[in-house]
């Protein structure tokens, strides 16, 4: 009798038949399943461009495996950046350093790997980030 009377809770008024209104009004943005993000998509632009900072200015001279903080004080993101090979040069003239990063913020932890390279122009970026695994830390 007890189950019975539970069972009733998870049943949908109208029966099966019911469609649900799928309205977007506004008051809450849909987003897209974390399967289907891009790496880019998974972390706040404006943390991309601490991380890129924080890259410039510590991966040229740090060891392999220095572990390097990095914080965005707007968005309360914050993570590590640690350089996992000798910088090399590339064919196009940029010097690559492979590295290891996490991201820690509102979704979780997340550990991911690239290259920082800096152009001949001397302006540092990311190249080929990927996620290094698929769960959450």
């Amino acid at each position: 009798m007890l189950c019975a009377g539970l069972a009733g809770c998870g049943l949908t008024p109208g029966g099966p038949e019911t469609e649900i209104d799928t309205t977007t009004t506004g008051s809450i943005t849909p987003t897209v399943p974390t399967a289907t993000r891009t790496v880019v998509e998974a972390v706040a632009p404006s943390d991309w461009e601490h991380i890129r900072l924080t890259a410039s200015t510590f991966i040229p001279g740090s060891a392999n495996g220095e572990i390097i903080d990095w914080t965005n004080p707007d968005t309360g993101s914050n993570g590590t950046l640690s350089p996992v090979r000798t910088a090399q040069m590339e064919s196009d003239g940029r010097k690559c350093r492979a590295f290891a990063l996490t991201v820690s913020d509102v979704r979780g932890i997340r550990r991911y790997k690239g290259d920082a390279c800096r152009a001949t122009d001397g302006m540092w970026q990311l190249f080929e980030v990927v996620p290094e695994d698929s769960a959450l830390l």
